[in-house]
């Protein structure tokens, strides 16, 4: 959606509008609030690539790694897996395999779920940054086309089915300037779905693969 024009809506002054005079004070309070908006996102980026760059410590264990690290490793790995490319598991596999190691999956789909819009948040920042990188990947002007008919919608199955699309939407999300109070819930929602239904799925998978190797081995 076009920003609105600077200039007062009542009484316009086509002179004023041509000699450059300052913006009125609603234009400016607008300015304002949109760059307080783009500098708390800004920090929250920041402060999650710290994070990463702290934690970045790939494990090769991965089974290993939940059963010690519990909920609070799956978290950081869906944060993680979100906002970095090169973490190589992400949160809802995290999750399926804590699942199959014993805790509880609905704990862990929960963990996972908050961990990974918080790591979207990122690409949300790069959108909304104006890095138009993003914008020559395959699928993009598809998914914004999408994110303009159906922002939310687009976004809750995005984040909730497993797809190569979430990235793009998120960033796309970002660019399109989608409210970020928005974005979040939306996003977490999706991603909790899917956290759930991974953790499940991996707690009755290595379930019964156990039951069948002790019956049949």
């Amino acid at each position: 959606m076009k920003e609105e024009c600077d200039h007062p809506t009542e009484n316009p002054s086509p002179s004023a509008e041509a000699t450059g005079n300052e913006p009125t004070p609603a234009a400016q309070t607008r300015l304002k609030h949109r760059q307080f908006y783009y500098v708390v996102i800004l920090i929250l980026a920041i402060a999650i690539v710290l994070l990463v760059t702290l934690l970045i410590d790939r494990p090769t264990d991965f089974e290993d790694y939940v059963r010690k690290s519990g909920y609070a490793g799956v978290f950081l790995t869906a944060l993680i897996g979100c906002a970095s490319p090169v973490w190589p598991l992400p949160g809802s596999w995290a999750a399926f395999i804590a699942a199959g190691v014993g805790l509880n999956p609905i704990l862990l789909g929960l963990a996972a779920g908050i961990g990974e819009p918080i790591g979207e948040s990122t690409g949300y920042m790069a959108g909304y940054g104006g890095q138009v990188a993003v914008t020559k990947v395959r699928g993009y002007a598809r998914v914004e086309a999408w994110m303009k008919r159906h922002g939310a919608i687009t976004l809750f199955l995005v984040c909730a089915i497993p797809n190569f699309l979430t990235k793009v939407a998120v960033v796309c999300s970002g660019a399109l300037r989608y409210p970020y109070w928005k974005f979040f819930p939306i996003c977490w929602a999706g991603k909790t779905v899917k956290s759930l239904f991974f953790a499940i799925t991996g707690y009755y998978f290595f379930d019964a693969t156990f039951d069948f190797f002790d019956r049949f081995f």
